[in-house]
C-alpha cells in the first residue's frame, strides 16, 4: 500500500502524462524565454534571488512556530508562490527556476511530507505559472516595478499578473486533482472547490508583487514588510486548519458535528418555507470482513473512494459527512420522499459497481432515509433517529437495499435489495 501510494510509475498514465510534460516545460521554458528577451535580464539578479530566498525561508519558518512544528502531508504552502511571482516581476525568467526550485526545496526539508512526485509537480505549476506571469508583466514595457515606473500602468500590469498566475496555476493543479485517483486527491480536490483558496492564493500573489515594488523602489524599506508576512503566513494556514478541523480527513467529507450544523440551518430554511427535505444514513456492508481481508490502510481508501462517489453523484447544496465508522450521513433540501429515494438507489447502485482502489474489490451500501414534505415540521433529530430506523431495516432485508420512511408516520416500500435501478447512475443536476 505504501508502496504504491509513493510509487509515481503507478499512477494513471494521463496524469503521468500530464506531470512529466509540465516538469519538461518548467525547465525548458523558462531557458526560452531568457534566450527571446535578453532585455529581462538586468543587474543584481543573484542579489534580488538570493533576497527572495531570504524572504521564503523566513516566511516558512514562521508557518513552522505558528502551527508548533508539526510535519503535514497535507500542510499549507501557498506562501510560497509569493516568491514565485516576485521573482517573475523582478528576474529573468532563468531565475524564476532557481527560486522555486530552492523555496520548494527547503519547504520541503522543513516539514512539508507531501509525495515526492506530487511536489515535484507543484513546483513545476507554479515555475510555469511565474513564467506565464513574466511574460504578462514584460508586455507593459520595462521597467515594471521601480522608482521609474509610472503611475497606474505598474498597478495594471501587476493585477494582469497575477490573474494570468492564478489562472495557470489553477488550471494545472486541476490536471493533478482530477487525471488522478479519487481516493488519492480527495484533498486537492476539495481545496480546488473552496473560494477561500482563490482569495487566500490572489494575496499571497499580491503580497508578493509589493515585495518586488518595494524592493526595486528601497530594499531598506522591506523590513516593514514582515509584519504583512507574518500576517500572510496566518492566512495562508488559517484556512486549511479551519476547513481540516470542520472535515474528515480520511474521505474530506463534514465530520459529523460540523453536517449537523449545517444541517440544522438547511433544515430551518425548508421548513420555514415549507419545502420537502430529505435525511440519509447509508452504511457499507460487511466492512469489517473488509478491513481485516485487506487491512486498514486499503479500508481507509475505500472510505475515501465511497465518500468521493457520494460527493460527485450529488448536488453542491446537498450536504454530505461521515458519521463514524463506515456510516456515511446526507441532507438533501427540497428533495421529496419519491425524489430521496431516486437518488438512495442511484448511490446504492453506484456503490455496488464501484472497483475500489488497490483491491480491485466490490462492496455494498445499505440506505435508510426519513422524509418529510413541507407541511411537517418535524426536528433534525427526529429526522436522524428515523433514518437510522430506516437503515436498520434496510439491513434487515439482507443488505444493499434502500428503506424510505416518512416523518408523517408513513413507509415508502423500495426496491428488493441488490435490485438494478432503472433510472441509471448519473449525477443529480441542480434544482432550478
Amino acid at each position: 500500500m505504501r508502496s504504491r501510494a509513493w510509487a509515481f510509475p503507478t499512477r494513471p498514465l494521463p496524469l503521468r502524462l500530464h506531470i512529466g510534460v509540465c516538469v519538461v516545460a518548467a525547465v525548458v521554458l523558462p531557458l526560452a524565454a531568457t534566450v527571446l528577451h535578453p532585455h529581462a535580464v538586468q543587474a543584481g539578479q543573484v542579489l534580488t534571488a538570493s533576497a527572495l530566498i531570504a524572504l521564503s525561508v523566513m516566511n516558512v519558518e514562521f508557518g513552522r512556530v505558528l502551527d508548533g512544528g508539526l510535519k503535514e502531508s497535507h500542510r499549507p504552502h501557498k506562501a510560497l508562490s509569493a516568491w514565485a511571482f516576485a521573482a517573475a516581476l523582478l528576474l529573468s525568467p532563468w531565475w524564476i527556476l532557481v527560486v522555486v526550485a530552492t523555496t520548494y526545496a527547503h519547504a520541503r526539508w522543513r516539514g512539508i511530507r507531501l509525495q515526492p512526485w506530487k511536489w515535484v509537480g507543484s513546483a513545476a505549476y507554479v515555475t510555469l505559472a511565474a513564467v506565464a506571469a513574466h511574460l504578462t508583466s514584460d508586455a507593459f514595457g520595462a521597467p515594471l516595478v521601480g522608482p521609474v515606473a509610472e503611475g497606474p500602468t505598474e498597478l495594471v500590469a501587476i493585477v494582469a499578473a497575477v490573474a494570468v498566475f492564478l489562472l495557470v496555476e489553477t488550471v494545472l493543479f486541476h490536471g493533478s486533482a482530477y487525471l488522478n485517483d479519487p481516493g488519492d486527491e480527495e484533498w486537492l480536490r476539495q481545496t480546488l472547490r473552496s473560494p477561500r483558496f482563490y482569495a487566500t492564493e490572489a494575496g499571497m500573489l499580491c503580497v508578493g508583487g509589493l515585495t518586488a515594488a518595494v524592493w526595486a523602489d528601497n530594499p531598506w524599506l522591506l523590513p516593514l514588510l514582515f509584519p504583512v508576512y507574518l500576517l500572510a503566513q496566518q492566512a495562508a494556514l488559517h484556512a486549511p486548519l479551519q476547513e481540516q478541523a470542520k472535515t474528515d480527513t480520511k474521505t474530506g467529507l463534514f465530520r459529523y458535528e460540523s453536517w449537523r450544523a449545517v444541517a440544522v440551518a438547511e433544515h430551518d430554511r425548508c421548513v420555514a418555507r415549507q419545502r420537502p427535505w430529505s435525511v440519509v444514513f447509508a452504511d457499507l456492508d460487511r466492512f469489517k470482513p473488509y478491513n481485516d481481508t485487506h487491512g486498514h490502510l486499503a479500508g481507509d481508501v475505500a472510505l475515501a473512494a465511497v465518500g468521493a462517489l457520494l460527493r460527485g453523484h450529488l448536488r453542491s447544496r446537498d450536504i454530505v459527512g461521515r458519521f463514524g465508522g463506515e456510516e456515511f450521513c446526507l441532507f438533501l433540501p427540497d428533495t421529496s420522499a419519491t425524489e430521496s429515494a431516486q437518488v438512495a438507489e442511484r448511490l446504492r447502485a453506484a456503490v455496488e459497481s464501484l472497483t475500489l482502489p488497490d483491491t480491485d474489490d466490490h462492496i455494498t451500501m445499505s440506505i435508510g432515509v426519513a422524509s418529510a414534505d413541507g407541511t411537517v415540521e418535524a426536528t433534525l433529530l427526529a429526522a436522524i433517529q428515523t433514518a437510522d430506523k430506516a437503515l436498520y431495516r434496510a439491513k434487515e432485508r439482507g443488505r444493499n437495499a434502500v428503506q424510505v420512511l416518512r416523518l408523517d408516520g408513513s413507509e415508502s416500500d423500495q426496491r428488493a435489495a441488490g435490485s438494478s435501478p432503472s433510472h441509471g447512475v448519473h449525477p443529480r443536476t441542480p434544482a432550478a
